[in-house]
C-alpha cells in the first residue's frame, strides 16, 4: 500500500525507534541485481515507424531494449491508441528480440488524459517504468505552498501505479521554473511516498553540477528514490559576442557612445559596459553534448549508481545536434549509419566507464547476451 508518513500517527505508536525507521526510508541500501544495462531511447528513432526497423537499429547499437514513445506523432505509438497499438508494437519488437523496458509518455499527475489506459496498458504488457513529468513552478507564489500542493497528486498517481504494479520515473528538464530542477525540491515531495512506485528518472544533463562530486552526492541523497537515470551530458560555454536582448531601448540621452567593442544599439555584438535598456545577457550557456565530452564524471557516477543498489532502467538521450534525430524528428537530414554510430559511441562510453564497477565486458553487449539478466521492474520484496 502506498504511504505517507504521518507524524501523528507515528507519535500515537509510541515507539520512537519506529519514528526514526521511518523518517529516513529513501536512504537505506537496497539490494542490486549486480548488472547494468541500457536502454535505446525511441524519440531518437522516430525517424523509422516500423517495430521491425527500430529494433534492426537497436541490435545495430549493440543493445537488446527501448524506452519506447508513446506520444502524438511522431511518437512511436499513438496515446489515443494505446490499448491497441501498443500491445502489437512490443510483440512485434520482441520478434526481433527487442525488449521494451520503460515507455515515455505525456502523463503529469492521475489525472492527465488516458493515464489509466497508458499505464494499465503497459503494465499488462510487461513494462515496469513510465516517464512522468512536468511540474511547473509558478514564480509568484510561494515554492513551498505549491511543493505541498504536489503531494496530494504525487499520492494519487502512486496509488494508481500501486494498482498496476508499474512505477513512474520524474525526468527533472533544464530551467529554473521546471520543479525537479533543484532536486531536493521535488526529493522532499517525494519522500513521503513508497519508492517502489514513484521516483526520479535522474537527468546527469538537465542536473549537471560545477563539481561532479555534488552530482554523486545527489544520488547517495536520493537512495532508493534514484528509480532510473538519463545519463545526458553537458558543458557550460563561454559564447562571444551575443546580443540576444535585441537593440537598445532606452532614449538617446541615455545612450552610451560607441567604443572597440561596438555599442548599446545592438551593433557589432554590443558593449559589455553598454547601460539602459536592450543589453546582453550573461554570456554563458549550457550546451547538451555528447556523453563523455561535458561536464559529468561518467566513472564517478558508474560507482555511485553501484554503491547505491541502483536497479535501472537507464538510457542515454541524444539531445546535441543530431540531424533532428535528437528533437524527436520523422526524418533526419544526417546519414543513417551517422545516427546510429553516435547513439552507439555514447553506449560505449558509459559501458567502458561503468566497468570497473559493473564488471561489464563491452567486448559483448547486450544483445549477444541473451540470457543476461536486464534491469528490473518494482521489487515488492524491497
Amino acid at each position: 500500500m502506498v504511504m505517507r508518513m504521518r507524524r501523528r500517527e507515528l507519535l500515537k505508536s509510541g515507539a520512537a525507534v519506529l519514528l526514526a525507521g521511518w523518517a529516513r526510508p529513501a536512504f537505506t541500501q537496497a539490494k542490486s541485481s549486480g548488472k547494468f544495462s541500457l536502454d535505446v531511447y525511441s524519440r531518437s528513432l522516430q525517424w523509422l515507424r516500423t517495430p521491425a526497423e527500430v529494433a534492426k537499429a537497436v541490435t545495430e547499437i549493440g543493445l537488446n531494449s527501448v524506452d519506447l514513445t508513446v506520444m502524438p506523432y511522431p511518437g512511436h505509438v499513438d496515446p489515443a491508441k494505446v490499448k491497441t497499438d501498443l500491445p502489437r508494437f512490443v510483440k512485434d519488437l520482441g520478434d526481433g528480440g527487442i525488449t521494451v523496458s520503460a515507455i515515455t509518455c505525456p502523463i503529469t499527475d492521475a489525472d492527465s488524459s488516458d493515464a489509466e489506459a497508458i499505464i494499465g496498458t503497459a503494465s499488462s504488457a510487461g513494462i515496469r517504468y513510465y516517464s512522468w513529468g512536468g511540474f511547473r513552478y509558478d514564480d509568484k507564489k510561494p515554492y513551498q505552498v505549491q511543493l505541498d500542493a504536489l503531494k496530494p497528486r504525487v499520492e494519487r498517481l502512486a496509488r494508481l501505479n500501486e494498482k498496476h504494479n508499474i512505477k513512474a520515473l520524474y525526468q527533472p528538464r533544464a530551467g529554473a521554473m521546471n520543479i525537479g530542477t533543484a532536486f531536493f525540491d521535488l526529493l522532499d515531495v517525494l519522500k513521503e511516498f513508497d519508492p517502489r512506485f514513484v521516483a526520479f528518472r535522474y537527468d546527469t544533463g538537465s542536473l549537471v553540477q560545477t563539481t561532479p562530486d555534488l552530482q554523486a552526492l545527489q544520488l547517495r541523497m536520493g537512495g532508493r528514490y534514484i528509480g532510473g537515470i538519463a545519463l545526458n551530458d553537458a558543458a557550460v560555454k563561454l559564447d562571444l559576442p551575443v546580443w540576444h536582448q535585441g537593440a537598445y531601448q532606452g532614449t538617446p540621452e541615455q545612450q552610451i557612445g560607441a567604443s572597440s567593442g561596438g555599442d548599446n544599439t545592438g551593433k557589432d555584438g554590443g558593449n559589455p559596459l553598454a547601460l539602459g535598456g536592450g543589453g546582453r545577457p550573461l554570456p554563458y550557456h549550457v550546451h547538451p553534448v555528447p556523453v563523455g565530452t561535458g561536464m559529468i564524471d561518467l566513472t564517478l557516477i558508474g560507482k555511485t549508481l553501484k554503491e547505491i543498489g541502483f536497479e535501472g532502467p537507464a538510457e542515454c538521450q541524444a539531445e546535441w545536434p543530431l540531424g533532428g534525430a535528437e528533437i524527436g524528428n520523422d526524418k533526419i537530414t544526417l546519414p543513417r549509419q551517422t545516427v546510429l554510430g553516435q547513439i552507439k559511441h555514447n553506449r560505449l562510453m558509459v559501458e567502458q566507464a561503468f566497468a570497473p564497477a559493473w564488471n561489464i565486458n563491452i567486448a559483448q553487449p547486450p544483445f549477444m547476451q541473451r540470457g543476461a539478466k536486464t534491469a528490473s521492474g518494482p521489487d515488492p520484496e524491497q
